[in-house]
Parts: structure tokens; sequence; C-alpha cells
């Protein structure tokens, strides 16, 4: 029968514990997510997982120590893929439930539900695989669900943290492509989110604190037929690492760490001629105050520049387009 633990890591990847007990209750709990709300881990998990009956969603705190502080909270009955995240006061546990979509319930600093259970996508019987991430003001959850094409798309809804719908559901990536498995991470300025596409080719979308899509999708991982599944990803102050499995002669764990982050959409008038730079120069510029702009017309706050096309904003708001040799 499964159940659910956990160890504390050091930085430099020492195991503290021998494995804590979350939870070994009957019935069997699975799916564990994690996060860290200030003074305790939250733990959440799929409870009575092989109970022919009702299972339910559960959260326990962990405390910087290992102690469990909970034998484990119901926050409402569900059938799999909890996700939880912290938003300073609260969090925000999200699940799937077959034929009610996808549910949600914040929760206070004592392990207590607060408030009624959210319904965040009520597509009945598909919305399954949610991720959920705190940016500066909303949650963003991520889910996949049948589309208009009738197969799986990648949506999201941004939820704010008194548990309100904020705007309308988004849509990130549709068309005849499956799209499946969604992660989502905050860069501190926008939110990035993954997913696999038509088995074999891991993708990503820019969406703004405000829930609007930024530019098109984009390649993250290369396009061969090797089968790719469960993308995961963590931004840091330049870029992002996403990680996923992928098939050859069996499943191994692959990534890439290209991914720039800590950047913003604007519009601007594209100018045709170019001056070449070094990364090093262009770079003066973004560290004196000036405004750096990539292709797809996104504001750089910070970061080295790699090889590539930029366009620098002049006091007079006019821009030059600069052409990054190395």
């Amino acid at each position: 029968m499964a159940d659910i633990f956990g160890v504390r890591v050091t930085p430099e990847l020492s195991v503290i514990d021998s494995p804590i007990i979350i939870c070994n209750g009957p019935g069997g709990q699975t799916e564990p997510a994690v996060t860290f709300a200030g003074s305790n881990y939250f733990v959440a998990w799929l409870d009575q997982a092989f109970d022919q009956r009702t299972t339910y969603i559960k959260v326990a705190r962990v405390d910087p120590q290992g102690v469990v502080l909970d034998a484990g909270i119901s926050m409402g009955t569900g059938d799999c893929h909890p996700a939880i995240a912290f938003d300073g006061n609260y969090c925000l546990v999200v699940w799937s439930e077959d034929f009610y979509g996808l549910k949600g319930r914040l929760i206070n600093a004592a392990c207590q539900p607060e408030g009624q259970i959210i319904a965040i996508a009520p597509m009945v019987g598909s919305s399954t695989y949610p991720a959920i991430e705190y940016g500066n003001t909303y949650y963003l959850v991520v889910w996949s669900d049948f589309g208009p094409a009738g197969n799986l798309d990648i949506y999201g809804q941004l939820v704010s943290s008194n548990g309100q719908l904020v705007g309308d559901c988004i849509q990130i990536a549709d068309g005849s492509q499956v799209q499946n498995h969604p992660a989502v991470d905050f860069d501190g300025n926008s939110f990035l989110v993954v997913w696999v596409e038509d088995a074999n080719l891991v993708c990503g979308r820019y969406i703004s604190t405000d829930g609007l899509p930024m530019g098109a999708k984009f390649s993250i991982s290369e396009n061969t037929p090797y089968e790719r599944q469960s993308p995961s990803l963590e931004v840091g102050n330049n870029t992002g690492f996403v990680a996923w499995n992928e098939f050859h002669e069996d499943f191994d764990v692959y990534a890439n760490i290209d991914v720039v982050t800590g950047v913003t959409e604007t519009i601007a008038t594209i100018p045709t001629r170019a001056s070449i730079m070094l990364g090093s120069q262009l770079r003066k510029y973004l560290d004196s105050g000036h405004k750096v702009y990539d292709v797809q017309g996104r504001h750089l706050l910070r970061g080295p520049i790699a090889p590539g096309i930029y366009f620098l904003e002049g006091e007079k708001k006019d821009l030059a387009k600069i052409v990054v040799i190395r």
C-alpha cells in the first residue's frame, strides 16, 4: 500500500533524515505535492487512492525540523493530481475531480481550509493535470483540457488571493496538436508555462501577470520522435531550467537551461538598419538603465546578452537595432 514520505536535503544535496512518514493511513496515499509557506512546508496528496469509495485531497504541515504537525486535513473530494502554491499568507491547493472539473481551496497558516471549494474549470470530465504558481498579484492555474478541435489543449485561469476567479479562461496552447502535462513558474515579471506537444516536443509560452499570452509558443526540446513526458521547471535570475522524461532505450531525464526569463512584453516599431556589438557592450547599456528589447518586443530586465538581435531604446523613445555577435 502506498504512503507519503519525505526527507530534508541540504543545498549540497546531503540527506538529513531517514524518511519522514507524513501519512501512512489506510486506503493508500499517492501523488504528493509540496510548497514552503514561510514557516512550514505544506504537503498535499491524494488520500484513500486505492479505496473503491470516495478519494480525498488532504494536506499536512511539516516544520523545518522535519516534524509532521497534522494528521492530514481534508480539503474535499478529488480523483488525481493535487498541486499547491503559497501567496505569502495562504496556500491554494488545486486538483482534478472526475466529472466535476478542476477544483481548488485556500488553506490558512494553521492548515485549515478557508471558505468554500472553488470551481476553477467546470469543463466536465476532462480537466486534468493542474499546475499552479503565484505571481506578484494572482495565482496562475494551468491544466490540459479538450478544446474545440476535440484534442487536449492547455488552458489557464488567474485566481486571486481570496479565491476569486480573475478574468476569463486563458487559452495558452491549442490547434491540431495534442498538448498535455503542463507546468508553470514565475520569473518575477511573467509566468512561464511549459508542456508536451504530440508526445515528443516540449514547448513553452509566457503569460503576463494580467493573464495575456506574450508572443507565440516556442520549442524547448528538439523536435525528434523520442517520447517525452512530465516536464518540470524552475526559473532563476536569467534563465529557466526545464527538465523532462525522454525515452530512448528506456526513460532518462533530459533538460534545457537556455530558456531566457526576466522579460516583459511591449509594443515597438522595428527599425531596419542594425549596428554590431558585443554582448558585453550592450550589457553596459542595460546596466546603466537603458531599455533593451528582444526580437519578440519583450523588455529585458536582467541577465547576460546572448548572440542575436536586440533593440536599444534611446532617450526620445527611438529604437536602435543591434546585432550581438558574441
